[in-house]
């Protein structure tokens, strides 16, 4: 199948509806499919430590998102897994930086009873002083065993050192004195805010009923509004000057780490485009099997025998995130700037290999269902078709190339270089 023709058919295969109470529904057929997968996403993330209220804006501590999902596991005295595990499904919940997940897969026509189960949970928990003890010592473990992570470690130590003040600098889970000082008041002020039906989206992926089918008919379903959500946009991030932050010896480094502060592009500010644009420069650039990488190594000889990238784009910033391991891995960045510079005529090869990489795995990664919701939950975020992310793909062009090269060697740098003896340990 052409991949544009993938795309469409996404687009084809997509219902959306709203509930009376406000509640959106997002519906992805797959026919084949023998499980479907649902996932109830909470706009109410790590990075939400504010709330507006009449009175002045209240700070939450950090890592509120994140207990109020453990929380939500314990309804009415019984715990939620076990209540969908004698259903057949199995249900977990994870935190990001912009939103709070309960995801489950489950038969068919379990979801009439699962659905109604999980929605009660989110929007009617009542707060018991001895579950909020028990998950403070819960989360309090979880903060520490993810410190002993060095890789998780160095991302948030990096983004740290380019803003300080960023939530994004902080593990979603919080720190442990935020759990320690954390008070039922303030868990149930952010939950009384955030767990409203219009915060919500439930996404259903898989098999080829009607929406109305698949969910409780009290629910009161009614068809996608005409209007459409302005476009979300990511700021300029200043300093435009090259700024570096070091950590480590980097005469004996044999493992760098080094994170960026990106923002805006010339004329291509919202989001969506920003985020492909740079998922596809770093296929180009930090993958060890792209044309770019293979020709560069051979160019200059580079020692590089791990690398790998990770961008961090959101509204309110963004940050890529670098690791790579050898001899000359501190260099690559300013040599990989400087060689594409020398050859221009070769970035339409190169985009090539970049588009053809993300579209193929959009369309055949082997966690399918999984990873199809994340795209789902992107479009929905963004406000945004399936086929809107193929044309943003398809057209970057060579100088939009160019203009993330430039971002890349103009933008505040923290790097952390890892001794071999240190490498070696963890």
């Amino acid at each position: 199948m052409e991949k544009k023709a993938f795309f469409q058919q996404l687009d084809e295969r997509t219902d959306i509806r709203y509930t009376d109470s406000g509640l959106k529904i997002f519906r992805l057929k797959f026919p084949r499919a023998h499980l479907r997968l649902c996932n109830v996403k909470i706009d109410f993330g790590s990075r939400d430590v504010c709330l507006q209220e009449d009175s002045g804006d209240k700070l939450l501590p950090y890592g509120t998102a994140h207990f109020l999902e453990h929380l939500l596991f314990w309804h009415n005295g019984r715990n939620l897994y076990s209540d969908f595990f004698a259903h057949g499904a199995l249900l977990n919940a994870f935190t990001t930086y912009t939103d709070t997940n309960f995801m489950f897969t489950s038969l068919p026509d379990r979801l009439t009873q699962t659905v109604p189960i999980l929605l009660d949970a989110l929007w009617n928990h009542s707060f018991d002083k001895r579950i909020v003890t028990q998950e403070k010592a819960v989360i309090t473990s979880e903060i520490e065993t993810a410190h002993l992570n060095h890789q998780l470690s160095y991302r948030y130590q990096l983004i740290s050192m380019l803003s300080p003040a960023s939530p994004a600098a902080v593990y979603p889970a919080g720190r442990i004195e935020d759990i320690e000082a954390m008070t039922i008041r303030d868990l149930q002020k952010a939950y009384n805010a955030a767990y409203q039906p219009e915060r919500m989206t439930l996404f259903l992926i898989g098999g080829s009923e009607d929406t109305e089918d698949l969910l409780p008919s009290h629910l009161g379903l009614k068809k996608r509004p005409v209007h459409k959500a302005e476009r979300k946009m990511i700021p300029a991030c200043p300093p435009t000057l090259s700024q570096k932050v070091v950590l480590g010896d980097e005469e004996r480094m044999e493992d760098t780490w080094t994170g960026l502060q990106i923002g805006a592009l010339p004329g291509q500010n919202d989001l969506l485009t920003v985020k492909l644009y740079w998922d596809i420069a770093s296929r180009i650039l930090f993958q060890l099997d792209s044309p770019f990488f293979q020709e560069i190594q051979q160019m200059y000889r580079l020692e590089i025998n791990c690398l790998s990238a990770e961008a961090h784009l959101y509204e309110d910033g963004g940050f890529l995130m670098l690791h790579s391991q050898g001899v000359h891995s501190s260099a690559y960045i300013d040599v990989a700037s400087y060689y594409v510079t020398q050859q221009k005529e070769q970035i339409a090869a190169w985009l090539q290999y970049g588009k053809g990489s993300l579209t193929d795995a959009i369309i055949y990664d082997s966690d399918y269902a999984r990873k199809c919701f994340e795209w789902a939950a992107e479009c929905d975020r963004c406000d945004c078709t399936f086929l809107d992310v193929y044309r943003i793909i398809r057209d970057m062009n060579s100088q939009d190339f160019l203009s993330l090269i430039d971002a890349l060697s103009s933008s505040k740098k923290a790097v952390i270089h890892v001794s071999q003896k240190e490498a070696i340990g963890q």
